[in-house]
């Protein structure tokens, strides 16, 4: 089985003491798919990017390879260079963002799928993933392209998964992220997103009334996570509220990204989406309990590195 996750990659600053910072490399798609192959070891885990071509970029493309992604779709480009962002925490684990992503080689990962193959790179996988941000940072005319080919692999691929992650910072306005993501909610077979990214497409705090939101839109399989509260399932019209396992948070970055990987690969290895739902909560509780978006392996899959 091949799964192709969709998006960008950057650097990570995370602040360790005072003004001391350590470098890693992150971003919600790199992470879903870090994630998504060490829950699933034997499915083949593409990321379909674009880098640069200096030594921090060549620093991440090795770190593609150390995390066991295939990265023949992560395209170069000649003078191109990685964002870059820094993680500030507060007392509770909550993060605060800072981003450098203006000219981030990223950016142009349609038009070079585009270049290279185009839908006939994604045809007959068992996966495509992203999130509203792989689309955030294409120009607004590759977005609506990129749209279109992800509608048309609708039935000519296994699944289509999609993470709202909405990021006001990336758009425009909040109509021009919901002009783009809606359209991903209804394309997607499977949707996953934060009670908080909800609120912003629909204006609701209130998790019962987000599902109804989502359900309009088309979703048919929705993971709805709520941080501490745990999440909501909604699959063949039940809807199912789990509890988040008990954990000792010392950063909330890569959270999401975690249980999304870990929902997918149970889903992918057939696991129904409750199931799906439980692993996944279980390995974003050891995420939150270590600094960093990316944390060893031995600390979100332990069974797996013993």
């Amino acid at each position: 089985m091949r799964a192709v996750c969709i998006g960008e990659c950057m650097v990570e600053l995370r602040q360790i003491d005072g003004d001391l910072y350590a470098r890693a490399f992150a971003g919600d798609a790199y992470n879903t798919a870090v994630y998504l192959k060490r829950s699933a070891p034997r499915l083949r885990v593409a990321f379909l990017t674009a880098t640069g071509d200096d030594p921090l970029s060549r620093a991440m493309r090795t770190a593609f390879a150390a995390d066991g992604l295939e990265d023949t779709s992560a395209f170069p480009v000649q003078g191109g260079e990685p964002g870059l962002y820094m993680i500030e925490l507060d007392a509770a684990g909550e993060r605060r963002f800072h981003y450098w992503r203006s000219s981030s080689a990223a950016r142009h990962w349609f038009t070079l799928l585009m270049r290279n193959g185009g839908a006939d790179e994604l045809m007959g996988v068992d996966l495509v993933y992203l999130s509203g941000i792989s689309l955030a940072i294409l120009l607004d005319e590759a977005r609506d392209e990129a749209i279109d080919l992800l509608a048309s692999l609708k039935g000519r691929v296994g699944r289509i998964a999609f993470d709202a992650n909405v990021r006001l910072a990336l758009w425009r306005d909040l109509n021009a992220a919901r002009k783009a993501i809606l359209p991903m909610i209804e394309i997607a077979d499977i949707v996953r997103a934060s009670g908080e990214d909800a609120a912003l497409l629909y204006g609701t705090n209130e998790p019962g009334a987000q599902i109804d939101a989502f359900r309009t839109a088309g979703a048919q399989e929705i993971a709805l996570t709520l941080g501490a509260q745990g999440c909501i399932v909604v699959t063949n019209g039940d809807e199912v509220a789990l509890p988040a396992p008990p954990a000792k948070i010392k950063d909330t970055s890569g959270a999401g990204d975690a249980f999304t990987g870990a929902y997918l690969a149970g889903r992918l290895g057939g696991a129904t989406p409750l199931d799906a739902a439980r692993a996944a909560l279980k390995i974003a509780s050891r995420v939150v309990s270590y600094p960093g978006a990316v944390v060893p392996a031995k600390i979100s899959h332990p069974e797996d590195t013993c």
